[in-house]
């Protein structure tokens, strides 16, 4: 009997044991593990902010006028116009731009990492190149939106956006602003780098960049 009960315990310690193992090498959030081409290019579906800045940024401009249909007239739309900090932060907003933009950069940051963590294979060269350029474009609209422009006699001590080159790991991280220099001069090294690696060879979704899109987006830079 004694002998029946060891062999049970035993038993249950074993699955116990086993149990435990299996439940510990999951993912405890369930989180995608970027080990594979298709995971990689999947990823760099959402390294584009899914937000426009038209809205905000015609009725900000000199292009707005007196429409005088007031039936059209918005909260939103007057605090633009006056440039008031807005009290919305919903779809095509500054505010939901901001964090589009940044949202399409961790994208492409986590893109960049899973790719060097694979060692930079040859047969990741496309998608490495798009996503150097998808973080630039996010960046670019960023400091174009929310910085001064580019002067070379003030661009040292403009302030910029914070320019972000990695995965935020931890919750609530502190960002320094970027001067307007800095930031283009992370601008500059990003689209030099995937203009020599974007290509047209991995069947790219449509909309995203392929060689002809990094060359009139780097040709946009250079214009600035």
């Amino acid at each position: 009997m004694k002998k029946l009960k060891l062999i049970l315990s035993l038993l249950v310690l074993i699955g116990i044991t086993t149990s435990c193992d299996d439940f510990l090498s999951e993912v405890p959030d369930n989180r995608t593990q970027l080990d594979t081409p298709e995971k990689i290019s999947e990823i760099l579906v959402n390294a584009y902010p899914d937000a426009s800045y038209m809205d905000f940024a015609e009725t900000m401009s000199d292009n707005a006028f007196d429409s005088e249909n007031l039936t059209g007239t918005t909260t939103k739309n007057s605090q633009n116009y006056n440039w008031e900090e807005l009290d919305d932060v919903q779809r095509d907003t500054p505010s939901f731009y901001w964090d589009a933009c940044y949202t399409a950069i961790a994208h492409a940051n986590q893109a960049l990492e899973a790719i060097e963590k694979l060692g930079n294979p040859a047969n990741l060269k496309a998608q490495r190149g798009e996503a150097l350029m998808a973080r630039a474009y996010s960046h670019f609209m960023l400091v174009s939106v929310f910085s001064q422009r580019y002067n070379p006699a003030t661009a040292k001590t403009d302030l910029g956006i914070p320019y972000i080159l990695e995965p935020e790991t931890v919750l609530l991280k502190k960002y320094t602003r970027n001067t307007v220099e800095e930031v283009y001069t992370n601008l500059e090294k990003d689209i030099e780098l995937g203009l020599q690696l974007v290509g047209d060879d991995y069947n790219q979704p449509k909309f995203h960049f392929n060689k002809a899109a990094a060359k009139a987006f780097a040709s946009r830079f250079y214009l600035v």
